[in-house]
């Protein structure tokens, strides 16, 4: 018998059916193929496929591809040869597959026959319609040669990137393929045992089944999606595998069933590709194949074949983090694209694969083919791949994750397999990715990280600060969900499209009480990209990390009158309720004057000054400040004592007085603009008058969502039981003298109904604007201001209720309804002294 020469690295130098007549001439005895019924050697294998080669060619006499539908086992092989050397392209179906997507794949290659095992004819004939049954015959071989340039199989992609389209692979491509999978890295050839798991209705499979024969080596098959996990580690011992072919899933899968100490000594190599591979689940697998074993990380595609692999030979140090996919292989250069259309041969972008090996291109689709194949002259190609990688200086190739996986956060690109390698890395967790997930409302990107416990109980901030701990700030998922296992394909691979969606993140179910927490609230809000969210809801909870606790902190710093130096990470870190925050934030809070807020000091127009409301704090009025023209200067006071010490003002008339004196503080003349919300409308009115008759011009008066001056149509605080009343009563007598307070915003509240119920104010002759809450239930009472006002009037009525009308989502039409005032009262007056603020109450 001739000697078996070597695969070449030229694959022009024969054909895949040349190549089997030298394998089979060489070694006609030898096992090529076996499985749990049978073992058929090469002479033999050849002669079944020239059975089947001879039924596909009477039947099919114009050589269109010819679906195959076998089980994983030695009848699918032979199927297989025998369409290749009938010299039509081979398309082979995964028995696993619904029968209605099996279709689509045949009309796609423009199939007109089937050849099928005995148990699947009946789909077949659904799918195709004519069919050949592998019945076990043999022939004499007679060789079909293909048309020129017609392929040798057509394999079907996973369809992650859209919808599969069939990759066209001609003879010489399986062939150079061979030489790099077996003979170039010396991973197999004659005499070794291959352990087939790989389905060969997906590229890697096919490619593993050809490269297996034309290599002279034997394989034996294994389905997993079939037979017991458990029964692999045995079964290899027993067919004397000696290289084991596996996906990273199944190899979990080997592992998690493996006793304790099981080690399988007959393997020599591992070959896993398909997705990342980390430490820890690296340390395992060596563990599980002996330290003897040589462990093969590799990369490729269907477009392209093997591209490059990473080699851990015995003894050698294992990698930290996400494994390398390693250098190229003889034939391959690989590039970085980056963002601008530049290559590299070092540095991050999208991989690109330059060849003179890669496939013809997809199927019938020369369009697809062009956005991503390019011919570089001289018989090289290129391949655009969907990957983005990492090339270090000494070519060692690092996969990032999916181009179209990535994700921006904050204004940075994010891979979010980085954010994989890094919990793949934790011994409590088994297997881990993470997806950037966009809103549809906003846009905002968001990182959701779907997470396996290795076992025993796992939360999912524990894994938040895993993250935080190692990785910048705007990479830490803002959600982590807990599952029992990754959802995956009928190939192994991950289902991204199957993942559960991510649950709403919960904002909180208790609205904040005080307006301290509304302002605070806000400011989370804002800063996270959320609608709302309550006052028991945790900044970190809800996504926030260390570059969103600084923007909270600068935002509460400038925003609202607290000293920078008495705000930091750990307060939030100690604080991160938005309750406990406000709380904080008030504690810290350290005024320049005890009345007086600054929301914007600087513009060229009159300032706004607001009164709030009974019992309201000043920077309640914040997001209206932020709301209005940037050129607006906004000042907003609240009552004496109710952050500070003292008693409150017995009358609107002692309130307007005091006010009077921080407005001339700041503005010792007008024109004068005045806003109030609720009892700060009847102090503003007050004002008005007093400002009047001191013979300054008060160009506005806006009352937002204010009972008349009429005490009659205030409500009274004493209303309910004796009880009650007399509760009420306590409470407002100590208001300003009990600290406590939560405690003393409500008795702030209670006193300033007292006072306004003992106000009767006189009609207005200015210019004002009515703003009423048309969603509160008392709008139609805070309405009727008819009867004070004798001057210029416009009411406008808004979303929201009584509160909610100055926050958000409601405040924009507020704020718009000022806006438009304020513009019609013309230009910028000279006169502001801000520094002229007194700090005396």
């Amino acid at each position: 018998m001739p000697a078996l020469p070597p695969l070449t690295d030229d694959g022009h130098a024969t054909t895949v059916v040349g190549r089997l007549l030298e394998v089979a001439a060489a070694q006609p005895g030898a096992v090529a193929v076996g499985d749990a019924v049978r073992q058929l050697t090469y002479s033999g294998l050849l002669a079944e496929a020239a059975a089947v080669s001879d039924a596909v060619a009477r039947r099919n006499p114009d050589r269109h591809p010819v679906g195959v539908l076998c089980g994983h086992g030695v009848g699918a092989v032979v199927a297989i040869v025998g369409v290749v050397v009938s010299g039509s392209p081979v398309v082979v179906l995964d028995p696993t597959t619904p029968a209605a997507r099996l279709r689509s794949y045949v009309d796609s290659a423009g199939a007109v026959l089937c050849v099928a095992d005995e148990p699947r004819v009946a789909v077949a004939r659904e799918v195709c319609g004519d069919v050949v049954v592998l019945d076990g015959r043999r022939a004499d071989l007679r060789v079909v040669p293909p048309r020129p340039g017609q392929p040798t199989a057509l394999a079907f992609t996973s369809g992650s990137t859209g919808r599969p389209k069939g990759v066209a692979s001609g003879s010489a491509w399986y062939l150079h393929d061979a030489y790099t999978n077996a003979t170039a890295t010396g991973c197999y050839g004659p005499g070794d045992t291959v352990a087939a798991l790989l389905p060969m209705a997906f590229s890697a499979g096919l490619g593993l089944t050809i490269a297996g024969l034309v290599s002279g080596a034997t394989q034996q098959l294994f389905d997993p999606r079939t037979r017991p996990v458990r029964e692999l580690s045995g079964w290899l011992r027993e067919v004397g595998a000696t290289v084991l072919v596996a996906s990273p899933a199944i190899l979990r899968g080997i592992v998690a069933s493996s006793p304790p100490g099981t080690t399988l000594d007959g393997l020599a190599q591992l070959t896993m590709a398909g997705e990342t591979v980390h430490a820890a689940e690296l340390e395992a697998v060596r563990r599980l194949v002996g330290p003897a074993c040589v462990i093969r990380n590799r990369y490729g595609s269907t477009e392209t074949g093997l591209i490059c692999e990473h080699v851990m030979g015995p003894g050698e140090p294992l990698p930290p983090g996400a494994t390398p996919v390693g250098r190229p292989v003889a034939g391959v250069r690989l590039l970085v694209r980056d963002e601008h259309g530049s290559d590299a041969a070092t540095g991050t972008g999208r991989l690109v694969v330059q060849s003179r090996w890669l496939t013809d291109g997809y199927w019938r689709a020369p369009e697809a083919t062009a956005e991503v194949f390019r011919d570089l002259g001289d018989g090289v190609r290129e391949f655009l791949t969907s990957d983005a990688a990492v090339i270090s200086d000494d070519g060692t190739v690092r996969l990032l994750g999916r181009t179209d996986h990535s994700v921006k956060i904050r204004g940075h690109l994010v891979e979010p397999g980085e954010v994989d390698a890094l919990l793949f890395a934790q011994p409590e967790i088994r297997e881990a990715v993470t997806v950037g997930v966009v809103s549809e409302d906003t846009g905002r990107a968001r990182l959701v990280s779907y997470v396996v416990p290795a076992g025993g109980r796992l939360e999912a901030s524990s894994v938040r600060r895993v993250v935080r701990a190692g990785l910048p700030a705007f990479m830490v998922p803002e959600q982590v969900v807990l599952l029992p296992a990754l959802p995956r394909t009928e190939r192994g691979k991950l289902d991204r499209a199957a993942l559960p969606p991510a649950p709403v993140l919960d904002p909180g179910a208790c609205p904040p009480l005080t307006d301290w927490e509304r302002v605070v609230a806000g400011v989370f809000a804002r800063v996270l990209g959320l609608e709302r969210v309550g006052r028991d809801a945790d900044f970190f909870a809800l996504g926030g990390d260390s570059l969103a606790a600084e923007e909270l902190l600068a935002a509460v710093a400038s925003e609202l009158d607290v000293p920078g130096a008495t705000l930091s990470t750990a307060l939030l870190a100690e604080a991160p309720t938005v309750e406990a925050f406000a709380e904080a934030v008030r504690r810290h809070r350290r005024p320049a004057h005890p009345t007086l807020v600054r929301l914007r000091e600087h513009g060229d127009r009159p300032p706004l000054f607001c009164l709030a409301g009974a019992g309201a704090v000043a920077v309640g009025f914040r997001p209206l400040a932020q709301r209005l023209p940037a050129d607006q200067p906004v000042y907003a006071l609240q009552a004496h004592g109710l952050e500070g010490s003292g008693r409150p003002d017995g009358s609107v008339e002692e309130m307007a007085a005091r006010a009077l004196r921080t407005l001339r503080d700041v503005r010792p003349h007008g024109p004068y603009r005045l806003a109030g919300h609720s009892l700060g409308a009847l102090v503003a009115l007050e004002v008005a008058h007093r400002l009047r008759a001191e013979g300054e011009d008060v160009e506005l008066l806006a009352v937002l969502d204010s009972f008349p001056p009429d005490p009659s149509s205030s409500p009274s605080p004493f209303e309910g039981g004796p009880l009650r009343r007399l509760k009420r009563a306590v409470a407002i007598a100590t208001a300003g003298v009990v600290p406590d307070r939560v405690g003393n915003y409500s008795r702030f509240h209670l006193h300033g109904m007292a006072v306004a119920r003992r106000y009767r104010g006189r009609p207005w002759a200015g210019r004002t604007l009515v703003v009423v809450a048309s969603d509160d239930p008392s709008a139609q009472a805070r309405a009727a201001w008819g009867p004070w006002l004798a001057g210029p009037s416009v009411t406008v009525h808004v979303a929201g209720d009584h509160v909610g009308m100055l926050h958000e989502p409601h405040v924009g039409a507020l704020a718009e309804a000022l806006t438009a005032e304020l513009a019609a009262l013309g230009a910028a007056v000279p006169g502001l002294d801000a520094a002229a603020v007194s700090e005396r109450g």
